[in-house]
């Protein structure tokens, strides 16, 4: 696969299929493989572009178990302008997976509004810290797989998700082609990424939620039904910008582009119809 040397940084990237871009943004312990049951649809009617985040897949990564300097969510953005840049993107419509991939595209359309078409947040909202929105059961399993990637590394965290549950399903467990791409997607993340989340300043929060506001831009935010806590995700999301438009996609938990990929291609494409029809 191709490379872009962006930011300091070498990103593994691809794209596929021609038109007006698409760009995916991954989560935490995933890389580019997490939308290959997307890609393959998007790519019929978009230039889709996804990429590896730094220390994910085959994109570079700091050797240390404690670089939280290098996973700030400013590298992060930066990561993503550099891609768009060097691609010669000039716009796109812009999709961005729970956790790391929703603060990625919300701070990215802070800075860089004139970039971005629409947004299409999946199983999180912007926030100001991730530790505050996490129920206790959730906060104490990603304690345990911390203390795993740190002693005994990503396949060892990989092996005990499978007791926490943090954020899967039955569904998820018992599928073997989610298990499949799971295990290699935990193979290529560097465990200094999963011990190295960004936080989210309260100033970062604000900044967010003064450029949706000011900018009206249309936002489709994309909750599996049997997400964690789908209804807080959907309303943190409403408190955050009035504006947004959410889908519940049944069938589905926290990872619904590979849990449930019809559905989840068919809400992105009737989404972003609707935005060009009423451009």
């Amino acid at each position: 696969m191709p490379k872009l040397q962006v930011n300091g940084i070498d990103v593994n990237y691809e794209e596929a299929g021609s038109g007006e871009p698409l760009v995916l943004v991954h989560n935490l312990i995933a890389n580019i493989h997490s939308y290959d049951f997307n890609v393959p649809v998007f790519s019929k009617y978009f230039r889709t572009i996804r990429y590896d985040l730094r220390g994910h897949g085959l994109s570079s990564r700091a050797d240390s178990l404690d670089a939280k300097p290098y996973y700030a969510i400013d590298n992060l953005v930066e990561d993503l302008h550099g891609v768009l840049q060097a691609l010669k993107v000039e716009s796109c419509y812009l999709l961005g997976q729970a956790y790391w991939g929703v603060n990625i595209i919300s701070s990215f359309y802070a800075k860089y509004p004139q970039m971005v078409k629409a947004l299409m947040p999946v199983s999180w909202y912007p926030s100001v810290t991730r530790t505050q929105q996490l129920p206790d059961q959730i906060s104490k399993g990603f304690e345990r797989l911390h203390a795993k990637a740190r002693t005994e590394g990503m396949m060892a965290v990989f092996e005990e998700r499978k007791q926490t549950m943090t954020f899967w399903t039955q569904k998820t467990v018992s599928t073997p082609v989610i298990m499949s791409t799971f295990q290699e997607m935990y193979r290529q993340c560097h465990p200094g990424a999963f011990l190295s989340t960004p936080e989210i300043s309260a100033e970062r929060g604000q900044e967010i939620k003064a450029q949706l506001n000011k900018g009206e831009p249309p936002l489709l935010q994309i909750v599996g039904f049997d997400d964690t806590n789908p209804a807080d995700v959907v309303k943190g999301m409403k408190e955050v910008y009035p504006g947004a438009t959410a889908v519940l996609l049944p069938d589905a938990g926290h990872y619904p582009a590979i849990e449930n990929p019809e559905d989840f291609n068919a809400a992105v494409l009737n989404f972003i119809a609707g935005v060009k029809a009423y451009a």
